[in-house]
């Protein structure tokens, strides 16, 4: 079997239900009060229900509550709440858009690279409101900040410097959004080795799991008739009953088969990100899971906390070595807790079969000692013997074809069976915090009826062009396999 062959194995792969014994992520040490909430029996005929309870099923949910008088919505979980992407993520509010513009403008043209630009950065201001709303900022240990972006060739260098230039001629507005950094500045002002340049860019970083189970909980609290929360509830199965069955169904014509039985639902709501291919089995391929891993690292007061002035990206490009087949994806994330000075570190070096997985029950050991290894050197310390590693754990992403998230109604063709009432926000490609809060509201609105065609980029949108020339199995297959 060729590397191609084995790529399209692998993303078109049933990625299962989340494992129900996965790695303990940092952000989850101290399990909320929800973390295993349920009624004492299922609850059905529910005008939504949403697949999902990360931040994109939150917005999801708390917006259809907020916009209509009388919805009822339940919230189903396959393990304790917010325990996939959102709760294993690294904790950065950071968009990347900037960086891609080049190539955006190229594919989708200068109005839309401009809405998709604007949306990310959006996204950050509006999850920053939504953890000040709910008065999380200390609990979330929320920070605003610039991200310095370090670039760690000539090549990566230049061709972010290019991309940036394109996205101000094209729109001046965003002048000044990046500030560009030259290698003797990276190293002088912000003390990171082995840099060809770097940039500024407003951020910041957050404690997703403890703003995501606060706002539900105060959802529980606001609309205790209409909201439930089922944790340990997985999806098995959607079915769609046809119409000319009795009333009931015509009301409620989908039926949830879940592991405590049945729930019947006017509208179903996937928000599963990298595991949406399981239930969508249509969609395999179109989207994919992407294994993460992730580590807590204790300098041990070797440096200073500079947790409430910058978080860090590193870019390089994709490396594969052929003797031990571990692909390096390109791109390291970097946080410093204020309060312990911990950091938060994370970035793939793995072979394919273990990134491309939906198995998060566990970590790759060689993994964890890579990040490990690399991340003293940033700071110019080749010796890591004083720092403590704290935590370790993987996580699921969801990617798509093309690179970008999918926001819409599901077509029959989608989903294998009638009806259409089944919507999706998922395939955040590494970047939710800049996409989901927003992805979820503009989803929430569309099922409403309302138009949100001003703000959600026509791109993210699942249209008969994108399905027939991006979101395709042959795009993705042919994204990862350059990378070998």
């Amino acid at each position: 079997m060729g590397p191609n062959d084995s790529v399209f194995s692998l993303v078109t792969a049933d990625p299962g239900l989340p494992r129900p014994n996965p790695t303990e992520a940092y952000w989850q040490h101290i399990p909320h009060a929800l973390a295993d909430v349920q009624s004492s029996k299922l609850p059905t005929d529910r005008d939504f229900a949403i697949i999902g309870s990360g931040i994109t099923g939150l917005s999801v949910a708390r917006s259809l509550l907020e916009r209509h008088p009388t919805a009822t919505v339940t919230v189903l979980e396959a393990r304790a709440l917010c325990s996939g992407a959102t709760g294993r993520n690294g904790g950065q509010m950071a968009a990347n858009a900037g960086e891609q513009y080049m190539n955006l403008a190229e594919t989708h043209g200068v109005e839309t690279a401009g809405k998709i630009v604007d949306f990310t950065f959006r996204n950050l201001e509006k999850m920053q409101e939504l953890i000040e709303e709910y008065d999380v900022v200390e609990l979330s240990e929320m920070q605003r900040l610039r991200k310095l972006r370090v670039f760690l060739t000539q090549g990566k260098f230049d061709d972010f410097k290019k991309s940036i230039a394109r996205l101000e001629v094209d729109h001046p507005s965003k002048k000044g959004l990046y500030t560009i950094l030259d290698a003797d500045a990276v190293l002088k002002e912000y003390g990171i080795h082995g840099a060809s340049g770097g940039a500024l860019l407003p951020a910041g970083t957050v404690w997703p799991y403890r703003l995501v189970t606060k706002v539900f909980e105060r959802l529980l609290e606001k609309y205790p008739g209409r909201l439930t929360i089922e944790t340990h509830t997985p999806v098995e199965s959607v079915e769609h009953i046809s119409t000319l069955a009795s009333s009931v169904t015509n009301i409620y014509p989908y039926t949830l088969r879940t592991s405590r039985g049945p729930l019947r639902a006017r509208t179903v709501v996937h928000c599963t990100n990298g595991y949406s291919g399981h239930l969508l089995p249509h969609l395999r391929g179109l989207v994919h899971p992407f294994k993460g891993t992730m580590t807590v690292q204790d300098p041990q007061n070797s440096m200073s906390n500079q947790g409430t002035a910058v978080s860090w990206g590193f870019h390089y490009p994709p490396s594969y070595d052929p003797e031990t087949q571990h692909l390096g994806y390109g791109l390291y994330y970097l946080g410093q807790s204020p309060k312990t000075g911990y950091f938060y570190f994370g970035g793939e070096n793995a072979r394919l079969e273990e990134s491309i997985s939906a198995d998060d029950s566990s970590v790759a050991d060689h993994s964890v000692e890579h990040l490990e290894v690399v991340l003293p050197r940033f700071f110019g310390k080749n010796d890591r013997s004083d720092w403590r590693l704290i935590s370790s754990w993987s996580g699921i992403m969801g990617y798509s074809s093309d690179g970008l998230p999918i926001v819409g109604r599901l077509a029959s063709k989608l989903t294998g069976r009638e009806g259409d009432g089944e919507w999706i926000a998922a395939a955040f490609n590494g970047y939710g915090m800049a996409n989901s809060l927003m992805s979820g509201e503009a989803l929430a609105l569309m099922i409403l009826g309302e138009d949100v065609s001003d703000w959600l980029p026509i791109a993210y949108g699942l249209g008969e062009k994108r399905l027939r020339e991006t979101l395709t199995v042959p795009m993705a297959v042919n994204a990862l396999s350059s990378k070998l």
